[in-house]
């Protein structure tokens, strides 16, 4: 029994949402009319509300660079988390071109692509 279990008196659990769903958005190819019209901080929003809403896990945040920006999800299985916010990614206009890594675990783990 480690430390903080025997002064809290529960157990101390790993964390179980290492699986991910990673978003890379093309920050390039699309047209400067989509670039001026959509931005991310709504596209988040509403993936944020999903994922809450269904308790499918977490939105961990972004990153910007090389021409792209990278949406981090995580939760306890991916599938299902892409399954609660695919909608959200293939109706949003900022998507197009998007490709999306359903990881089955930490990174090296086993993962698929999708492209939108």
């Amino acid at each position: 029994m480690g430390i903080l279990s025997k002064l809290f008196k529960k157990k101390v659990e790993a964390p179980h949402n290492d699986q991910a769903v990673l978003v890379y958005l093309d920050g390039q190819g699309l047209s400067e009319e989509v670039y001026s019209e959509y931005d991310t901080s709504t596209l988040e929003d509403q993936l944020m509300e999903v994922i809450e809403l269904n308790s499918l896990g977490k939105f961990d945040g972004n990153e910007f660079g090389q021409g792209e920006a990278i949406l981090f999800m995580y939760g306890p299985d991916a599938e299902a988390l892409f399954t609660g916010i695919e909608s959200i990614l293939r109706a949003y206009p900022l998507c197009q071109k998007a490709r999306v890594v359903i990881r089955q675990g930490g990174p090296g783990a086993p993962q698929r692509e999708v492209h939108l």
